[in-house]
Protein backbone atom coordinates (compact mmCIF):
# COMPACT_ATOMS: atom_id res chain seq x y z
CA UNK A 1 0.00 0.00 0.00
CA UNK A 2 2.80 2.24 0.80
CA UNK A 3 4.54 1.36 -2.30
CA UNK A 4 1.20 2.25 -4.38
CA UNK A 5 0.70 5.91 -2.23
CA UNK A 6 4.40 6.74 -3.08
CA UNK A 7 3.77 5.87 -6.98
CA UNK A 8 0.98 7.92 -7.31
CA UNK A 9 2.83 10.43 -5.56
CA UNK A 10 5.75 10.23 -7.89
CA UNK A 11 3.94 10.61 -10.92
CA UNK A 12 1.81 13.61 -9.39
CA UNK A 13 5.36 15.62 -8.70
CA UNK A 14 6.42 14.68 -12.41
CA UNK A 15 3.74 15.69 -13.40
CA UNK A 16 3.94 18.87 -11.52
CA UNK A 17 7.43 19.28 -12.74
CA UNK A 18 6.32 19.37 -16.42
CA UNK A 19 4.24 21.91 -15.93
CA UNK A 20 6.57 24.33 -14.71
CA UNK A 21 9.33 23.34 -17.35
CA UNK A 22 6.36 24.04 -19.84
CA UNK A 23 5.67 27.06 -18.34
CA UNK A 24 9.26 28.28 -17.98
CA UNK A 25 10.19 27.24 -21.23
CA UNK A 26 7.10 29.21 -22.93
CA UNK A 27 8.18 32.37 -21.06
CA UNK A 28 11.49 31.93 -22.68
CA UNK A 29 10.08 31.89 -25.98
CA UNK A 30 8.39 35.06 -25.07
CA UNK A 31 11.40 36.45 -23.29
CA UNK A 32 13.11 36.35 -26.59
CA UNK A 33 10.39 37.59 -28.71
CA UNK A 34 9.85 40.68 -26.93
CA UNK A 35 13.76 41.61 -26.42
CA UNK A 36 15.30 44.68 -27.15
CA UNK A 37 18.43 43.61 -27.53
CA UNK A 38 20.39 39.99 -28.93
CA UNK A 39 21.66 39.66 -25.70
CA UNK A 40 18.58 39.15 -23.69
CA UNK A 41 16.96 37.44 -26.87
CA UNK A 42 19.86 35.30 -26.46
CA UNK A 43 19.21 34.77 -22.38
CA UNK A 44 15.24 33.99 -23.13
CA UNK A 45 16.68 31.07 -25.87
CA UNK A 46 19.15 29.57 -23.07
CA UNK A 47 16.31 29.35 -20.76
CA UNK A 48 13.98 27.67 -23.38
CA UNK A 49 16.57 25.57 -23.24
CA UNK A 50 17.46 24.06 -20.25
CA UNK A 51 13.71 23.92 -19.85
CA UNK A 52 13.04 21.54 -22.62
CA UNK A 53 16.01 19.33 -22.08
CA UNK A 54 14.46 17.80 -19.23
CA UNK A 55 11.68 16.86 -20.56
CA UNK A 56 13.67 15.11 -23.40
CA UNK A 57 14.18 12.82 -20.72
CA UNK A 58 10.47 11.57 -19.51
CA UNK A 59 8.86 8.28 -20.88
CA UNK A 60 12.24 7.07 -23.13
CA UNK A 61 14.81 4.50 -21.98
CA UNK A 62 17.26 5.81 -20.18
CA UNK A 63 20.46 5.51 -22.60
CA UNK A 64 18.05 6.60 -25.40
CA UNK A 65 16.95 9.27 -23.49
CA UNK A 66 20.27 10.25 -22.61
CA UNK A 67 21.62 10.05 -26.13
CA UNK A 68 19.16 11.91 -27.28
CA UNK A 69 19.85 14.28 -24.45
CA UNK A 70 23.24 15.14 -25.24
CA UNK A 71 22.89 15.42 -28.79
CA UNK A 72 20.53 18.21 -28.35
CA UNK A 73 22.14 19.79 -26.07
CA UNK A 74 25.82 19.84 -28.13
CA UNK A 75 23.81 21.36 -31.18
CA UNK A 76 21.63 23.81 -29.12
CA UNK A 77 25.18 24.98 -27.20
CA UNK A 78 27.27 25.31 -29.98
CA UNK A 79 24.71 27.36 -32.13
CA UNK A 80 24.57 29.36 -29.01
CA UNK A 81 28.35 30.18 -28.49
CA UNK A 82 28.86 31.21 -32.63
CA UNK A 83 25.67 33.84 -31.58
CA UNK A 84 26.84 35.11 -28.72
CA UNK A 85 29.92 35.40 -29.89
CA UNK A 86 28.97 37.65 -32.94
CA UNK A 87 26.53 39.38 -30.77
CA UNK A 88 30.04 40.72 -29.14
CA UNK A 89 31.66 40.92 -32.17
CA UNK A 90 28.62 43.05 -33.87
CA UNK A 91 28.84 45.45 -30.64
CA UNK A 92 32.55 46.08 -31.33
CA UNK A 93 33.46 45.96 -35.10
CA UNK A 94 31.71 49.07 -37.16
CA UNK A 95 33.58 47.89 -40.94
CA UNK A 96 30.41 47.27 -43.48
CA UNK A 97 31.88 44.26 -44.61
CA UNK A 98 33.11 42.35 -41.58
CA UNK A 99 29.43 43.59 -40.39
CA UNK A 100 28.16 42.11 -43.57
CA UNK A 101 29.89 38.77 -42.59
CA UNK A 102 28.99 39.00 -39.07
CA UNK A 103 25.02 39.37 -39.79
CA UNK A 104 25.24 36.07 -42.38
CA UNK A 105 27.10 34.17 -39.05
CA UNK A 106 24.26 34.82 -36.98
CA UNK A 107 21.91 33.38 -39.31
CA UNK A 108 24.10 30.95 -39.62
CA UNK A 109 23.48 29.79 -35.43
CA UNK A 110 19.81 30.60 -36.31
CA UNK A 111 19.73 28.11 -38.59
CA UNK A 112 21.21 25.44 -36.94
CA UNK A 113 18.89 25.94 -34.11
CA UNK A 114 15.88 25.44 -35.59
CA UNK A 115 17.24 22.31 -38.17
CA UNK A 116 17.01 24.32 -41.75
CA UNK A 117 19.35 23.16 -44.30
CA UNK A 118 22.02 22.41 -44.50
CA UNK A 119 22.18 22.09 -40.95
CA UNK A 120 18.88 19.86 -40.71
CA UNK A 121 21.17 16.61 -40.42
CA UNK A 122 20.47 16.07 -36.58
CA UNK A 123 16.88 16.70 -36.65
CA UNK A 124 15.58 13.67 -38.05
CA UNK A 125 18.26 11.52 -36.02
CA UNK A 126 16.65 13.05 -32.36
CA UNK A 127 12.87 13.11 -33.66
CA UNK A 128 12.80 9.20 -34.39
CA UNK A 129 13.46 8.28 -30.81
CA UNK A 130 11.14 11.16 -29.13
CA UNK A 131 7.58 10.78 -28.22
CA UNK A 132 4.88 12.57 -30.23
CA UNK A 133 4.40 15.18 -27.08
CA UNK A 134 7.98 16.51 -27.75
CA UNK A 135 7.87 16.12 -31.37
CA UNK A 136 5.48 18.42 -31.83
CA UNK A 137 7.41 20.73 -28.99
CA UNK A 138 10.07 20.39 -31.17
CA UNK A 139 8.71 21.03 -34.71
CA UNK A 140 6.55 24.16 -33.54
CA UNK A 141 7.43 25.65 -30.26
CA UNK A 142 11.04 25.36 -30.14
CA UNK A 143 11.37 27.28 -34.15
CA UNK A 144 9.28 30.08 -33.39
CA UNK A 145 12.33 32.03 -31.44
CA UNK A 146 15.03 31.74 -33.88
CA UNK A 147 12.60 32.37 -37.00
CA UNK A 148 11.70 35.52 -35.20
CA UNK A 149 14.90 36.81 -34.80
CA UNK A 150 15.66 35.80 -38.16
CA UNK A 151 13.31 38.59 -39.54
CA UNK A 152 15.55 40.72 -37.96
CA UNK A 153 18.52 40.66 -39.53
CA UNK A 154 19.28 41.38 -43.29
CA UNK A 155 18.20 38.96 -46.36
CA UNK A 156 22.05 37.36 -47.38
CA UNK A 157 22.75 34.61 -50.31
CA UNK A 158 22.84 32.08 -46.95
CA UNK A 159 19.18 32.46 -46.13
CA UNK A 160 18.53 32.29 -49.91
CA UNK A 161 20.01 29.13 -50.00
CA UNK A 162 19.17 27.82 -47.03
CA UNK A 163 15.27 28.69 -47.92
CA UNK A 164 15.67 26.48 -51.44
CA UNK A 165 18.09 23.87 -49.86
CA UNK A 166 15.12 23.33 -47.17
CA UNK A 167 12.12 22.97 -49.68
CA UNK A 168 14.30 20.46 -52.12
CA UNK A 169 16.20 17.97 -49.03
CA UNK A 170 12.35 17.97 -47.35
CA UNK A 171 10.79 17.03 -50.42
CA UNK A 172 13.15 14.25 -51.69
CA UNK A 173 14.41 12.93 -48.42
CA UNK A 174 11.14 12.21 -46.99
CA UNK A 175 10.15 9.97 -50.01
CA UNK A 176 11.83 6.34 -49.08
CA UNK A 177 11.00 6.72 -45.10
CA UNK A 178 8.97 4.25 -43.36
CA UNK A 179 8.97 5.68 -39.74
CA UNK A 180 5.91 8.29 -39.26
CA UNK A 181 7.99 10.58 -36.67
CA UNK A 182 11.32 10.85 -40.10
CA UNK A 183 8.16 11.43 -42.54
CA UNK A 184 6.82 14.55 -39.97
CA UNK A 185 10.00 15.25 -39.79
CA UNK A 186 11.50 15.87 -43.44
CA UNK A 187 7.73 17.65 -43.88
CA UNK A 188 8.89 20.39 -41.36
CA UNK A 189 11.92 20.94 -43.15
CA UNK A 190 9.82 21.96 -45.88
CA UNK A 191 7.67 23.79 -44.32
CA UNK A 192 10.85 25.69 -42.99
CA UNK A 193 11.48 27.28 -46.26
CA UNK A 194 7.85 28.43 -46.77
CA UNK A 195 7.72 29.70 -43.12
CA UNK A 196 11.43 32.05 -43.85
CA UNK A 197 10.02 32.95 -47.11
CA UNK A 198 6.97 34.25 -45.33
CA UNK A 199 9.18 36.23 -42.53
CA UNK A 200 11.13 38.05 -45.23
CA UNK A 201 7.95 39.23 -46.97
CA UNK A 202 5.25 40.11 -45.03
CA UNK A 203 5.10 38.93 -40.69
CA UNK A 204 1.53 38.58 -40.89
CA UNK A 205 1.29 35.74 -43.32
CA UNK A 206 4.12 34.16 -41.12
CA UNK A 207 2.31 34.42 -38.16
CA UNK A 208 -1.32 33.05 -40.10
CA UNK A 209 1.17 30.19 -41.58
CA UNK A 210 2.45 29.45 -38.05
CA UNK A 211 -0.28 29.29 -36.07
CA UNK A 212 -2.15 26.97 -39.32
CA UNK A 213 0.88 24.72 -39.26
CA UNK A 214 1.19 24.18 -35.25
CA UNK A 215 -2.63 23.38 -35.26
CA UNK A 216 -2.15 20.62 -37.96
CA UNK A 217 0.67 19.08 -36.47
CA UNK A 218 -1.13 19.03 -32.94
CA UNK A 219 -3.95 17.12 -34.41
CA UNK A 220 -1.40 14.47 -36.05
CA UNK A 221 0.53 13.91 -32.94
CA UNK A 222 -2.68 13.47 -30.97
CA UNK A 223 -4.05 11.18 -33.44
CA UNK A 224 -1.34 9.23 -33.94
CA UNK A 225 -0.27 9.31 -30.20
CA UNK A 226 -3.61 7.76 -29.75
CA UNK A 227 -3.59 5.43 -32.36
CA UNK A 228 -0.20 4.41 -31.20
CA UNK A 229 1.39 4.38 -34.71
CA UNK A 230 4.84 5.04 -35.43
CA UNK A 231 5.38 3.36 -39.04
CA UNK A 232 3.35 3.18 -42.30
CA UNK A 233 3.29 -0.72 -41.97
CA UNK A 234 1.26 -0.03 -39.54
CA UNK A 235 -1.38 2.21 -41.41
CA UNK A 236 -1.42 -0.76 -43.99
CA UNK A 237 -1.92 -3.25 -41.37
CA UNK A 238 -4.52 -1.73 -39.34
CA UNK A 239 -7.56 -2.37 -41.55
CA UNK A 240 -9.74 -2.59 -38.71
CA UNK A 241 -8.80 1.14 -37.88
CA UNK A 242 -12.42 2.93 -37.06
CA UNK A 243 -13.10 5.23 -40.55
CA UNK A 244 -13.58 8.40 -38.74
CA UNK A 245 -9.98 8.18 -37.52
CA UNK A 246 -8.98 6.84 -41.27
CA UNK A 247 -10.72 9.87 -42.54
CA UNK A 248 -9.01 12.59 -39.79
CA UNK A 249 -5.58 11.34 -40.55
CA UNK A 250 -6.02 11.61 -44.46
CA UNK A 251 -7.93 15.05 -43.97
CA UNK A 252 -4.57 16.18 -42.02
CA UNK A 253 -1.87 14.70 -44.15
CA UNK A 254 -4.06 16.59 -46.88
CA UNK A 255 -4.20 19.93 -44.98
CA UNK A 256 -0.39 19.51 -44.60
CA UNK A 257 0.16 18.94 -48.13
CA UNK A 258 -2.00 22.04 -48.70
CA UNK A 259 -5.07 20.75 -51.06
CA UNK A 260 -7.32 23.19 -52.06
CA UNK A 261 -10.27 22.08 -50.13
CA UNK A 262 -8.28 22.16 -46.52
CA UNK A 263 -7.20 24.97 -44.63
CA UNK A 264 -3.48 24.44 -45.08
CA UNK A 265 -3.55 25.54 -48.46
CA UNK A 266 -4.50 29.37 -47.82
CA UNK A 267 -1.53 30.59 -46.31
CA UNK A 268 0.55 28.39 -49.13
CA UNK A 269 -1.47 30.48 -51.97
CA UNK A 270 -1.31 33.57 -49.76
CA UNK A 271 2.73 33.19 -49.69
CA UNK A 272 2.69 32.62 -53.88
CA UNK A 273 1.05 35.77 -54.21
CA UNK A 274 3.49 37.58 -52.28
CA UNK A 275 6.46 35.93 -54.07
CA UNK A 276 4.42 36.27 -57.48
CA UNK A 277 3.95 39.99 -56.08
CA UNK A 278 7.94 40.13 -55.43
CA UNK A 279 8.94 39.07 -58.54
CA UNK A 280 10.41 35.74 -57.09
CA UNK A 281 8.82 33.94 -60.32
CA UNK A 282 11.60 31.08 -60.11
CA UNK A 283 11.40 30.69 -56.72
CA UNK A 284 7.66 29.74 -56.76
CA UNK A 285 8.10 27.18 -59.20
CA UNK A 286 10.45 25.93 -57.07
CA UNK A 287 7.95 25.52 -53.85
CA UNK A 288 5.21 24.42 -55.70
CA UNK A 289 7.17 22.03 -57.72
CA UNK A 290 8.86 20.10 -54.30
CA UNK A 291 5.25 20.98 -52.88
CA UNK A 292 3.96 18.52 -55.06
CA UNK A 293 6.72 15.79 -54.48
CA UNK A 294 5.90 16.27 -50.37
CA UNK A 295 1.95 15.05 -51.43
CA UNK A 296 3.89 12.02 -52.60
CA UNK A 297 4.84 10.51 -48.96
CA UNK A 298 1.27 11.93 -47.71
CA UNK A 299 -1.08 10.49 -50.60
CA UNK A 300 0.56 6.79 -50.63
CA UNK A 301 -0.26 5.42 -47.32
CA UNK A 302 -3.22 7.05 -47.10
CA UNK A 303 -4.60 5.79 -50.24
CA UNK A 304 -3.32 2.25 -49.25
CA UNK A 305 -5.06 3.06 -45.73
CA UNK A 306 -8.37 3.63 -47.63
CA UNK A 307 -8.53 1.13 -50.17
CA UNK A 308 -7.06 -1.40 -48.10
CA UNK A 309 -10.30 -1.89 -45.62
CA UNK A 310 -12.04 -4.46 -44.64
CA UNK A 311 -15.61 -5.28 -44.69
CA UNK A 312 -15.56 -4.95 -40.93
CA UNK A 313 -14.53 -1.20 -40.63
CA UNK A 314 -18.50 0.48 -40.67
CA UNK A 315 -19.32 4.29 -39.52
CA UNK A 316 -19.91 2.69 -36.34
CA UNK A 317 -20.05 5.50 -33.55
CA UNK A 318 -21.23 4.72 -29.91
CA UNK A 319 -21.60 7.30 -27.24
CA UNK A 320 -18.09 6.37 -25.80
CA UNK A 321 -16.31 6.87 -29.33
CA UNK A 322 -18.22 10.19 -29.77
CA UNK A 323 -17.03 11.98 -26.67
CA UNK A 324 -13.58 10.79 -27.50
CA UNK A 325 -13.28 11.98 -30.73
CA UNK A 326 -15.74 15.35 -30.06
CA UNK A 327 -12.15 17.25 -30.31
CA UNK A 328 -11.58 15.38 -33.78
CA UNK A 329 -14.62 16.32 -34.94
CA UNK A 330 -15.15 19.61 -34.52
CA UNK A 331 -11.61 20.40 -35.63
CA UNK A 332 -12.35 18.74 -38.98
CA UNK A 333 -15.62 20.88 -39.12
CA UNK A 334 -12.86 24.19 -38.43
CA UNK A 335 -10.74 22.68 -41.50
CA UNK A 336 -13.15 22.20 -44.18
CA UNK A 337 -15.54 25.73 -43.25
CA UNK A 338 -12.27 27.97 -42.48
CA UNK A 339 -12.06 28.07 -46.67
CA UNK A 340 -15.56 29.29 -46.76
CA UNK A 341 -15.05 31.68 -44.40
CA UNK A 342 -11.51 33.12 -44.59
CA UNK A 343 -10.62 33.35 -48.61
CA UNK A 344 -12.35 37.35 -48.35
CA UNK A 345 -10.34 38.60 -45.96
CA UNK A 346 -7.15 36.62 -46.52
CA UNK A 347 -6.23 37.55 -50.06
CA UNK A 348 -6.56 41.27 -49.36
Amino acid sequence: MNFKKMFYYNQFEQTKLNYILLMTMILGTMLTINSMSWISAWMGMEVNLMCFIPLLMLKNKLMKSANLMMMYFMIQASSSCLLMFMILMYKVETMFIKTSMMNTLIQLSLLMKMGAAPFHWWTPKIIKSMNWKNCFILLTWQKLAPLILISMTNMSYLMYYSIIMSTIIGAIMGLNQTSMKLIIAYSSINHISWMMISIMINLNTFIIYFIIYSITILMVSLMLNNLNINYLNQLFKNNNMNMFNKINIMSLMLSMGGIPPFIGFLPKFKILMLMIKNQLIMESMIFIFFSLITLMYYLNPLISMMLTSKMSSKWIMTKFNIMKNMFFLMLMNFTVLMIMILPLNFMN
